[in-house]
């Protein structure tokens, strides 16, 4: 398969006979690009003088990759940004920045690739892994030095996929492990702080909250055993800092006990030396915190909302919040890089979740079913919102923020027998089935549309049953899986038949006509879309009669059949307005126009122009609006644009 590098937004020359295209075309502009991707540099960070000159003698190697590795929390990704910035300058091509999440929610190679595919502007990412390598080393290839930084990669096999062909750009790898079979790359260990360096991020750390802090200055022997029991790691460092920080009448002297008593001197270059720094947090939390701790451990996703670890604490949104907020400021979550969400440090999570494991198991599950409930409210929520305007703005902006959320709580709930809950969930998704039509989405699409499938004939709910196979078949349709598309669209359709379910066979008997009318067997087509038409009106589906009359005019229209085109458009027209779908009345008016244009019938040409614009910006499609008069000027030069 091959890319163009660019999408232009014109055609040259003539056409001639039926125009012909799959379902909707867009024209878009050159994509923006995304190549200043670095996280600032920490606030706290000290020294590692040594350490950034061994990394920037690396970037400066012949050998394009290094690997910074060391053990959890000594600070690799705070260093990795450091010697990043410093280094900015060699790279006129820019940077990228991905965290593969090696430990925790894993970043696979193909959602990195498709990260970086986009920053570099591709606006159609390809479906297989081979294809994504091929076009990412293919783009990388024709610009000028890069520095790509892969944080957090837990093997070997992560990194690979990830990397450009040749040495004109660098890769800055961090990993805890060595990633010794990674071949030709340049290993830099970091080690713990120095001494001195670990005492003056104390210091740091307490005069950032505090600048009138001087407890580390006033006492340098407690402060350096303090930085000892810690290990000079610096996130038992960071830990400590916030304990100091929130008492500020506790001397370090009386710190150094409560390290020892935690056995913290015992700290060594593993992850049980985190556990221990950890112990010793989380000993310091009130009995709410600690408890909202252990429970935010039972959340599936990358970061969680205020309204969700309300959900799973059981409690108001205000008391929610100030122990979320207390628990950040102990530095045991993090901000999840937009108010109102939190984060795990992955470590961290994973002693959450030791520490919940403890819980009663009908503590955990009323927590677990809290947090289900919580997401199937919200998304049918989101779900009954109006196509239109501010409120169809806020459900979508929702949706592309809880996607990955809501996707991973409806495999728990999948996992944990929570069948009726997998069928709510995804039932809601499918008002924004178009979410999941991009190739980098779409196996999220067929993995909760599988487990809905299953949790349907599982529930022995044939009805359901029938929209999980209209769903996977619509999914499979959008991405080109035709035959596997067909295969379930008639299993829906059979099924449907059998319950008399008129409005599904319709769906279905819908969306097989277009597989045949991509495949030009337009008999076919024309034959499934008449029962299709039949079957919604029975059923009085005014939305499925209206999509049926869209798609019927565009048969008509690519047969060279104008005069039934024109009918059909307008009916769909007329249904869609009566119903407030206003995105099928503006598309439909744009086919009439074209159908105008045709017919040098200029007065009718502006107003079906005109209409589509206002329908567009009456349902909230202002980018729809912006769009249509430029790709109507370029129909009218020879390509038309319908969609």
């Amino acid at each position: 398969m091959r890319y163009n590098e660019q999408v232009h937004n014109e055609v040259s020359g003539d056409v001639h006979g039926a125009v012909v295209q799959v379902r909707d075309v867009y024209l878009h502009s050159q994509e923006p690009l995304a190549l200043d991707g670095l996280p600032p540099v920490a606030a706290e960070f000290t020294g590692r003088s040594t350490d950034l000159a061994a990394v920037g003698t690396a970037l400066e190697s012949p050998q394009p990759v290094a690997v910074l590795t060391g053990l959890a929390g000594v600070g690799k990704t705070t260093l990795a940004v450091k010697a990043a910035h410093d280094a900015i300058r060699r790279f006129p091509g820019g940077v990228l920045f991905v965290d593969l999440q090696g430990y925790g929610s894993r970043v696979d190679a193909q959602a990195a690739l498709a990260t970086f595919l986009g920053a570099l502007g591709v606006p159609r990412v390809p479906d297989s892994q081979q294809e994504r390598e091929v076009l990412y080393r293919s783009r990388l290839a024709k610009r000028e030095p890069m520095l790509l930084v892969l944080d957090n990669a837990s093997s070997s096999d992560q990194v690979r996929p990830l990397l450009p062909a040749g040495n004109r750009h660098r890769v800055l790898v961090t990993s805890r492990h060595t990633l010794a079979d990674l071949q030709g790359a340049r290993r830099v260990e970091i080690d713990v702080l120095p001494a001195d360096d670990a005492v003056e991020m104390l210091a740091n750390l307490l005069r950032a909250t505090d600048p009138a802090d001087t407890r580390v200055t006033d006492a340098p022997e407690p402060a350096h055993e303090v930085a000892e029991l810690c290990g000079r790691l610096p996130l038992a460092l960071g830990i400590v800092a916030a304990l100091l920080s929130d008492d500020p009448g506790l001397p370090l002297t009386e710190l150094v006990v409560l390290l020892r008593e935690a056995r913290l001197a015992e700290l060594s270059y593993d992850d049980l030396a985190v556990r221990a720094a950890f112990d010793l947090s989380h000993a310091r939390l009130a009995a709410g915190e600690r408890r909202l701790f252990r429970l935010l451990s039972l959340h599936p996703g990358p970061r969680i909302s205020v309204q969700a670890a309300t959900a799973l604490a059981g409690l108001s949104p205000q008391e929610t919040r100030k122990l979320l907020q207390d628990l950040r400021r102990a530095h045991m979550i993090e901000n999840g890089g937009a108010p109102g969400w939190f984060r795990f440090h992955d470590l961290l999570r994973l002693y959450a979740s030791e520490h919940c494991e403890a819980e009663a198991e009908d503590v955990r599950d009323a927590a677990l079913t809290r947090l289900v409930d919580h997401y199937v409210a919200a998304t049918e929520q989101a779900s009954r919102q109006h196509p239109r305007g501010e409120a169809r703005k806020r459900a979508h902006d929702w949706l592309r923020t809880e996607r990955a959320a809501i996707v991973a709580i409806i495999a728990l709930a999948h996992r944990t027998g929570r069948h009726e809950q997998v069928l709510r969930l995804t039932s809601s998704l499918d008002t924004f089935l178009h979410f999941f039509f991009s190739r980098s989405t779409s196996a999220e699409g067929f993995g909760i549309h599988e487990m809905a499938l299953d949790a349907a004939v599982s529930l022995g709910d044939r009805k359901a049953e029938v929209q999980a196979l209209l769903g996977l078949g619509r999914l499979h349709r959008e991405v080109g899986h035709d035959e596997e598309a067909r295969i379930r669209l008639k299993a829906a359709a059979s099924l449907s038949r059998e319950l008399g379910d008129d409005e599904s066979l319709g769906t279905a008997l819908h969306n097989l006509g277009l597989l045949s009318w991509r495949h030009k067997d337009f008999d076919t087509a024309w034959r499934l879309y008449d029962e299709a038409l039949a079957r919604h009106r029975g059923a009085g589906s005014r939305t499925g009669e209206a999509q049926v009359l869209y798609s019927f005019g565009v048969l008509a229209e690519a047969a060279g059949q104008q005069e039934s085109a024109a009918g059909h458009f307008s009916g769909c027209v007329e249904t869609s307005a009566a119903i407030g779908r206003h995105d099928l009345v503006g598309r439909a008016h744009k086919h009439l126009a074209l159908i105008a244009y045709d017919g040098d019938r200029q007065d009718e040409v502006q107003h079906h122009l005109h209409a589509a614009e206002a329908a567009f910006l009456e349902g909230g499609h202002e980018r729809k609006a912006k769009q249509l008069w430029r790709q109507f000027r370029s129909a009218s030069r020879g390509k038309r644009s319908r969609g």
